[in-house]
């Protein structure tokens, strides 16, 4: 390895070669020495990887386990494989990191993608929606507000959160809209000499003797022809599909207390509660079954409910009224909470 660590050059100037000088940036892509270390280094990886068979706990992706593979190494590339739980992807991450601590070798986050099926996104949510509801990394059914709702447009009731289920078929959408839009890539080159050849990609017969991904890709024209407005390049197409999908419901009359409100995410969250009518008031607990006592903690007289929380009772009456005072604002103070709102 003497070669590799001391490497030097000299000049050849007018005939003569002049004092050699050592390299400052080591070994270059094209360097002849550079495949033959890279094989090196990437055998040890192999390794690694092929030991995987000897943990119970991990599972090979289901298109692979049948020759046991767990990856594919290109000259820039670098494709691992395993089946989507937890167990299977933090046994291949450990392999991972211990192959870069040895070799220097780092992965590009930039550049880096993780790919899931179905099941593993629907994983995925579950675990959102359980610590959105309850804060642990335990799975639980009990939410407030359905999953869907919580994943609106914040103008039209939601939170804005993204949905793994929308956000895929958008992804593969856009897969399709490269397809047919854009030429200078080789996978679009060999997808259309193979299957479309020169056809028209919108109408044309998907062939059943193509893999299950391109039929896929194929299938997505139909989300694309569903779209009520155009795409445009210089955007996200991804995005732009996503918004497109995302169902079209009316703007809510309280959209300008969740847009640009600076105030702390934990009274945003129970602001928005009171708003959906989803607060954890003593009507509410007492429909569940829930043995409590019934009369406001402000008044002691009526039946906490959110009307009569925040609108009817007398105490949160003059509570409006002192805070309009100080805004210096008409009164505030409604009968209802729809009027206030």
């Amino acid at each position: 390895m003497a070669c590799v660590k001391a490497v030097n050059y000299t000049i050849v100037l007018n005939g003569e070669s002049l004092e050699p000088f050592n390299a400052a940036k080591g070994l270059r892509q094209e360097d002849p020495i550079s495949p033959f270390l890279f094989a090196i280094a990437m055998e040890y990886l192999s390794r690694l990887l092929n030991e995987l068979h000897h943990y119970k706990r991990f599972k090979y992706h289901p298109r692979c386990s049948k020759l046991h593979i767990t990856y594919l190494s290109y000259v820039d590339d670098l494709l691992l494989f395993a089946r989507g739980d937890t167990s299977s992807t933090q046994r291949l991450q450990e392999c991972f990191t211990i192959f870069s601590r040895a070799s220097g070798l780092q992965a590009n986050l930039n550049k880096s993608a993780i790919y899931y099926g179905v099941k593993v996104i629907k994983l995925i949510e579950a675990y959102c929606r359980s610590y959105m509801w309850s804060g642990g990394n335990e799975i639980t059914k009990r939410t407030l507000i359905a999953w869907d709702k919580v994943c609106l447009p914040k103008t039209v009731g939601g939170l804005n959160l993204s949905n793994l289920h929308i956000w895929n078929i958008a992804a593969i959408a856009k897969t399709f809209w490269d397809l047919s839009h854009k030429k200078d890539k080789l996978w679009i080159k060999w997808i259309h000499t193979v299957y479309i050849k020169e056809q028209c990609i919108n109408s044309m017969s998907i062939p059943m003797n193509a893999s299950w991904m391109v039929r896929k890709i194929l299938e997505a024209r139909e989300i694309i022809n569903q779209l009520h407005r155009p795409l445009k390049d210089k955007k996200s197409i991804i995005k732009q599909i996503y918004l497109q999908l995302t169902p079209m419901l009316p703007k809510t009359t309280w959209r300008s207390l969740m847009c640009s409100n600076a105030t702390r995410p934990k009274a945003i969250i129970t602001m928005w509660l009171q708003c959906q009518g989803r607060l954890l008031t003593v009507d509410r607990l007492k429909k569940w079954g829930l043995s409590v006592n019934g009369s406001c903690v402000l008044c002691h007289t009526n039946l906490e409910t959110r009307n009569h929380l925040f609108a009817e009772c007398d105490y949160a009456k003059r509570l409006w009224g002192r805070l309009s005072q100080w805004a210096k604002v008409q009164n505030i103070s409604s009968s209802t909470w729809e009027q206030q709102l």
